[in-house]
């Protein structure tokens, strides 16, 4: 994983109409940039272009984060989360990153991602939950974007990566389980 160790602790906070645009290869590589990327990053073009998208990664970002976005783009869904990005010269800035895989001729040839402003709470939520993980509490972790508890999570997790057809046979299987359990319940019961 890159280490963008040079930082500093001023924000720069997106205005409202700001809005980041970028396009990178199957691996990350940057193959598109729109101006506001290049102002607000303070790369230039050709320091962009050709790199890996995560030439602006804040050494805060926890990798779990990137795992997450990896793992869901490559599943072929769209990945919205909180990423707080570092600037050429060590400053920060905050967004709510938006990124899918594109298509040409029905095969994904790449990814695109947007980025807007978050509000304030958000960014506070994502630092604190963002400090959690890399705390190794294990308390949370990150799906699809979202930072939830991990205890929760691991059985639906589990159900939710299984084809339709399994998750209906789970479903009845456990209430024909039940029926089984009750009914051997009640002749135990009478004998």
């Amino acid at each position: 994983m890159r280490q963008n160790s040079s930082v500093t602790i001023r924000e720069y906070v997106l205005k409202d109409e700001e809005t980041i645009v970028s396009k990178t290869d199957l691996q990350g590589n940057i193959t598109y940039v729109n101006e506001t990327f290049i102002r607000v990053s303070g790369f230039t073009e050709a320091e962009l272009l050709g790199a890996p998208q995560n030439i602006v990664r804040h050494p805060d970002m926890p990798r779990e984060a990137f795992a997450d976005f990896w793992h869901t783009l490559k599943q072929g869904r769209a990945w919205t989360g909180m990423v707080k990005n570092r600037c050429k010269n060590g400053d920060y800035y905050w967004v709510v990153a938006n990124a899918a895989p594109y298509l040409e001729n029905g095969k994904v040839v790449g990814y695109t991602s947007i980025r807007v402003k978050p509000t304030r709470a958000q960014t506070d939520t994502a630092e604190r939950a963002y400090r959690d993980i890399a705390s190794g509490s294990g308390a949370l972790e990150i799906h699809e974007g979202v930072a939830i508890p991990r205890t929760r999570w691991h059985l639906a997790r589990y159900v939710r990566g299984l084809s339709l057809s399994s998750q209906l046979n789970l479903v009845f299987g456990g209430v024909a389980l039940q029926c089984c359990l009750g009914l051997a319940a009640s002749i135990m019961g009478k004998t």
